[in-house]
């Protein structure tokens, strides 16, 4: 009933025939539903993050995340379908408000672009130092997601694969890339390359510490065709 409602309105909005004041009124009406939605379902998605941290692991029920966002049972299935859609939202939550800004402020000061790539990677591995038992779960996570819901992975991966397209593109307009490369396809090549490798380190995969940052952007350059020893001297030629 709520849905129909609320399509009504939209379709009233639409209505050339109601007076300014009118639609401004209902502009406004929308506008604090949607503030109050998501006002509560971040509030489940924080409990969510809470008790991942707390816990180390994703063993906690819905049952558990309702009491402590102190909402109801019948408010959390308003927003989630199931326990996993929560847990595709805190992965989207933080990708978006946690690891993306991360990568920004790394490289945000740094001019050159392929020095600009390199610290991408190399804030990537470094996080992988600092990873505890709820990281290694969102980690986990992906990769289950990757098998199972393959759309809602690359909707939350969506924020940080933009960035990197933004970062290989600036390389591209300095120096050329492989031929059969469009710059979506080498930053695809190369998410896929480095999210491996941190996933490796994570999961504490034998050897994987031993494979440099460094090592691990030289590989992904030289995979889009770029020439570099990954010195600062060698990339600014």
């Amino acid at each position: 009933m709520a849905g129909r409602k609320a399509a009504k309105v939209v379709s009233d909005l639409d209505d050339e025939n109601i007076p300014a004041w009118q639609r401004r009124s209902m502009q406004r009406s929308l506008q604090q539903a949607r503030a109050r939605a998501h006002a509560r379902s971040d509030r489940f998605v924080r409990a969510a993050q809470q008790l991942l941290e707390e816990k180390g692991d994703a063993d906690f029920t819905v049952q558990d995340v309702v009491d402590r966002s102190r909402m109801s049972i019948r408010t959390f299935y308003k927003y989630f379908a199931s326990k996993e859609d929560l847990m595709v939202a805190v992965y989207e939550t933080v990708v978006a408000r946690d690891a993306v800004p991360r990568l920004r402020k790394r490289i945000e000061k740094i001019r050159d672009p392929l020095l600009r790539l390199r610290a991408y990677v190399e804030e990537l591995v470094d996080l992988t130092s600092k990873v505890g038992p709820a990281g290694r779960t969102l980690a986990s996570f992906q990769n289950r997601l990757a098998e199972s819901r393959p759309a809602d992975l690359a909707r939350a991966m969506k924020p940080q694969f933009h960035l990197l397209v933004e970062l290989i593109e600036d390389v591209a307009g300095t120096r050329p890339l492989r031929r059969d490369l469009t710059v979506e396809a080498a930053a695809r090549l190369t998410h896929y390359t480095v999210t491996a490798a941190v996933h490796a380190r994570v999961f504490g995969t034998q050897d994987a510490s031993q494979t440099s940052a460094r090592a691990i952007f030289q590989y992904c350059a030289a995979g889009i065709g770029i020439d570099v020893d990954g010195s600062p001297a060698r990339a600014r030629r």
